[in-house]
């Protein structure tokens, strides 16, 4: 694993100017030139510190760039259990990978009818609900297995917001990406990391331009409303 120092390794943009790090510039006029400057520096001659060759400090770099900035890849995506071709689950399976490296944010919306015959309903933030199945957090979705098909994917109380329609309990809550805000009569959500609003409603909103709304009709949800919010990285 890379050391603390190593770090500095990422302020090079090639072997040659992490080499030239190590020298003088008074160096040049009694060596002669970069070759036999570049020698002694490998060496070890002006420095107590460790020196990589070529192959190592590219190594090294690559591995510290890829934990700075961690991508999804698709043997870690929960997606990749997908079985079937519900229309819900391939639209979420094309979702996954961007919510988890925050370029999408999708809030999914589900009403499901339960075996005493009443509804419940929510609102899903996906990439928090993937997270804490990556995580194992207390209660999770297991998207493993939504994926395959042997649960279905329910609101429940922890959610951005839940609605039992047989006794009438409502909930919210904020999520790691979310905040719950009310602006008049209707339901929005503030996305924490950008600060914009995000719409959950057909009425016409000022924020309007913030979220795309697209209805599933899925044999195993009914009808799902996804609502998708591009991130907007600050500048």
């Amino acid at each position: 694993m890379a050391s603390r120092g190593d770090f500095n390794l990422l302020t090079f943009d090639s072997y040659s100017d992490y080499l030239k790090s190590f020298t003088k510039t008074e160096e040049y006029r009694y060596l002669g030139g970069m070759k036999v400057i570049k020698t002694f520096v490998k060496l070890g001659y002006r420095t107590n510190a460790t020196i990589y060759d070529e192959a190592e400090f590219h190594k090294i770099r690559k591995r510290l760039l890829e934990l700075i900035n961690p991508k999804s890849t698709r043997s870690q995506l929960f997606s990749r259990y997908l079985v079937g071709d519900d229309p819900a689950l391939v639209a979420f399976a094309e979702r996954e990978e961007r919510n988890v490296q925050k370029k999408l944010s999708t809030i999914i919306f589900l009403q499901i009818r339960r075996r005493n015959g009443f509804d419940i309903s929510g609102y899903i933030d996906y990439a928090d609900s993937l997270q804490k199945c990556t995580t194992r957090s207390l209660g999770a979705t297991n998207w493993k297995a939504v994926f395959e098909g042997r649960i279905l994917l329910k609101p429940n109380r922890n959610h951005l917001s839940f609605y039992d329609w047989h006794s009438g309990i409502v909930c919210f809550n904020n999520s790691n990406n979310y905040e719950v805000v009310n602006y008049g009569a209707s339901l929005c959500f503030k996305h924490i990391g950008d600060h914009k609003i995000v719409p959950v409603t057909t009425a016409d909103s000022s924020f309007k331009d913030n979220v795309k709304r697209q209805l599933i009709q899925s044999p195993m949800y009914g009808c799902v409303a996804i609502y998708d919010h591009i991130v907007r990285k600050s500048p």
